[in-house]
């Protein structure tokens, strides 16, 4: 698993880079408030550089936690599109309450992770998939 790049500070209650994989795991586990989504990606059509990361607060610390993974690079725009829908929907079941400030249902949650630019060509996606959520979307 790759570095988080963000620039906020990481949650320093344990060492990311030294302590054993059980002992990190155990505390994002333990004390892993989700917050939110982040995708980092440069364009839709570029096949590499695409993560797609949890993020949330420490309940020790109250610093930054993430954990998140790099999405596939040799996917077309569609089933990168599809990827990310899919494990987003996938994570955002289990705190269906955390949505951000103008996202009223689960798709705006989704549309907000992109960049503006490619916003219109993902709300055309979600058209043309039917982007069935089960929430009434």
């Amino acid at each position: 698993m790759r570095d988080c790049e963000c620039e906020e500070l990481l949650c320093t209650c344990v060492d990311w880079g030294k302590d054993d994989l059980a002992a990190r795991i155990h505390h994002i586990i333990c004390n892993f408030e989700f917050t939110g989504f982040e995708l980092e990606y440069t364009t839709l059509e570029r096949p590499e550089g695409r993560r797609l990361c949890r993020i949330g607060r420490c309940r020790a610390c109250g610093k930054r936690l993430c954990y998140g993974d790099d999405l596939p690079a040799q996917s077309t725009p569609d089933d990168l599109l599809a990827d990310i829908f899919h494990r987003t929907f996938q994570m955002w079941r289990d705190a269906p309450e955390h949505l951000p400030a103008g996202a009223e249902c689960f798709t705006d949650l989704f549309v907000s992770l992109f960049h503006e630019a490619d916003r219109e060509r993902v709300n055309k996606w979600l058209a043309h998939h039917g982007a069935d959520t089960g929430e009434g979307t």
